[in-house]
C-alpha cells in the first residue's frame, strides 16, 4: 500500500507526461480495435466467405477483341452463337459438378390486338426496326435462377406473378412489361396473340399472369424485339410448346440461346473455365460470373479500407511507442537523483524497480482497459457504416481479443523492462558526480 501511495503522489507531480501517456494509450487501443475488426472482417471477405460462394457462369463474345482482330470489316455475329452441341461439349469437359440452367428467346410478330412498344431513346432514330426482327420477342426460362440472369437484365414483378419457370405442362402465362401493358391498355388476367415471324397464320394466345419492370435502363431506339420493353417472359416448356426452339436456330436473327453454369465454389469455377478452353472455346469468348462479379463489386470498398487500415495503424502504432518511450525516458531521466538517494538510505534496487513498475502500471493497465471499452463501443455504432457490411461485419472476436491481450502484455512486459533497465544501470558514484554547469 506505501509503494502504491508513494507511485501515485509521484504520478500526480507529472501530470503533463501522465496525461499524454495515457491519452495515447487509449487512442491506439481505440484505434487498434476497430481496425483490427476491419482487417479481419475483409480477410474474412475474400477467403472463407469467397471460397464458399456460389458461382454463376456465362459464355460471352468478346466484341471488342472480335471488332479489333475485324477492323474495318462488317462482322456476322451470326457466326458466334452458341447452340446445344456446343454447350453439351463444355458441359462434358466440365470434370467439377455443376447445375445448368438455360433461356432461349426467339421472334414473334404482332397481330392486331397488340402493339409494340416505340423506341423511347430521345433521338431521331427512334422507331427503327431492324430487318428480319419480329415486332416482340419471347424469353424462355428453364428456372427462376435463369430469370435472374435475362439478356435484358434483371426486372421485378410489379403486379399479378411470374409464371412456373419450372412447370412440365404448358401453360403459355406470360409476363409482359409495364410499358408493353400502357402502350395496349392490358392488365394482369388479359390474353394477347402472337404469331410466328414465318408463317403469319401459325398463331399462340399467351394469358398475362403478371406484368413487370425491368431494373437496368432500358432506353431504346427500335420499335421491334430489339426494345428490350417488347420481351415477353414465359416458361421454357411454354417456349417449346409454341415451336419457338427450333422455328430458327441460335445465331439466327433474333434466336438466342444462354446457358448458366452453378458450381458450389469459385475453384470449381476456375477449374472448368480451364477445361473448356481446353475443349476448344476460342479467346473470342469470354466465361464470366455475374454472381462473383457482384459480390467482388461489393467488398472492393472493404478492401479498399482495409488497405488504408492496415498502413494507418502501423502509423500510429509507431508513433504512439515513440511518444510513450519518450515520455517515460523523460520521467526516469529527471529522477535519477531520486533513485541514487534512495540507494544511499539502504533501498533495494528490487523495491525501486517495483516502484517504477506500479507508476507505469497506474497509467497504461486503466488506459488500456478504457480503451478498448471505448473501442468496443465505437465499433458496435460504426459496424454497419463499415462497407460489406451485408456479407460480413467487422467486430471484434476471439482472435483479435488475443491479439490485443498479447499487445497488452507486450506493452506492460516493456514498461517493467525500461522501469528495471533503468535502475540496474545506474552507479551509485553518480551521486557524486558534478551536476551540468557545475564545477568539479
Amino acid at each position: 500500500m506505501f509503494v502504491l501511495k508513494e507511485a501515485w503522489s509521484t504520478i500526480s507531480h507529472h501530470k503533463g507526461r501522465t496525461t499524454l501517456t495515457a491519452l495515447v494509450v487509449v487512442i491506439v487501443s481505440v484505434a487498434s480495435l476497430t481496425g483490427l475488426s476491419i482487417l479481419k472482417a475483409e480477410n474474412t471477405a475474400t477467403t472463407t466467405n469467397y471460397d464458399s460462394q456460389d458461382v454463376t457462369a456465362v459464355f460471352g463474345v468478346d466484341r471488342a477483341k472480335v471488332l479489333k482482330e475485324n477492323k474495318n470489316k462488317t462482322v456476322d455475329w451470326s457466326k458466334y452463337a452458341l447452340g446445344w452441341e456446343d454447350y453439351i461439349t463444355y458441359a462434358q469437359a466440365a470434370v467439377v459438378q455443376f447445375t445448368a440452367e438455360y433461356n432461349e428467346s426467339s421472334d414473334v410478330a404482332t397481330t392486331g390486338d397488340i402493339k409494340p412498344v416505340s423506341g423511347n431513346s430521345g433521338k431521331a432514330s427512334d422507331d427503327k426496326k431492324t430487318e428480319g426482327r419480329g415486332g416482340l420477342s419471347v424469353v424462355g426460362f428453364s428456372s427462376a435462377a435463369s430469370a435472374k440472369n435475362a439478356d435484358n437484365g434483371s426486372f421485378t414483378v410489379v403486379s399479378g406473378k411470374s409464371p412456373s419457370y419450372s412447370e412440365t405442362s404448358a401453360s403459355n402465362t406470360v409476363l409482359i412489361s409495364q410499358a408493353l401493358a400502357k402502350k395496349n391498355g392490358l392488365k394482369v388476367g388479359d390474353t394477347i396473340t402472337v404469331a410466328d415471324v414465318k408463317k403469319a397464320s401459325t398463331t399462340h394466345k399467351l394469358k398475362i399472369s403478371g406484368i413487370y419492370v425491368n431494373s437496368n435502363d432500358t432506353s431504346s431506339n427500335s420499335a421491334d424485339a430489339a426494345n428490350p420493353d417488347n420481351a415477353i417472359y414465359t416458361s421454357y416448356y411454354s417456349f417449346m410448346s409454341m415451336g419457338l426452339d427450333t422455328q430458327t436456330s441460335p445465331g439466327t436473327t433474333g434466336h438466342t440461346l444462354n446457358m448458366l453454369f452453378g458450381f458450389s465454389t469459385p475453384k470449381d469455377f476456375n477449374t472448368f473455365k480451364k477445361n473448356v478452353r481446353k475443349a476448344g472455346l476460342s479467346g473470342d469468348y469470354t466465361i464470366t460470373s455475374p454472381s462473383l462479379e457482384r459480390y467482388n463489386a461489393t467488398v472492393a470498398p472493404l478492401t479498399d479500407l482495409a488497405t488504408w487500415t492496415r498502413y494507418a495503424l502501423i502509423a500510429l502504432a509507431a508513433v504512439g511507442a515513440i511518444i510513450i518511450l519518450a515520455c517515460g525516458f523523460l520521467t526516469l531521466r529527471h529522477r535519477k537523483q531520486e533513485i541514487g538517494m534512495l540507494m544511499a538510505v539502504g533501498v533495494g534496487k528490487g523495491r525501486i524497480s517495483w516502484r517504477l513498475i506500479v507508476e507505469m502500471f497506474i497509467v497504461v493497465i486503466p488506459s488500456i482497459l478504457v480503451g478498448l471499452g471505448a473501442g468496443f463501443g465505437i465499433n458496435r455504432l460504426v459496424a454497419r457504416w463499415i462497407p460489406a457490411y451485408s456479407i460480413v461485419e467487422a467486430k471484434p472476436d476471439g482472435d483479435i481479443w488475443k491479439i490485443l491481450l498479447l499487445t497488452a502484455l507486450g506493452l506492460c512486459a516493456l514498461c517493467i523492462v525500461s522501469s528495471i533497465a533503468r535502475v540496474v544501470a545506474f552507479r551509485k558514484q553518480n551521486l557524486l558526480m558534478p551536476r551540468k554547469g557545475e564545477q568539479s
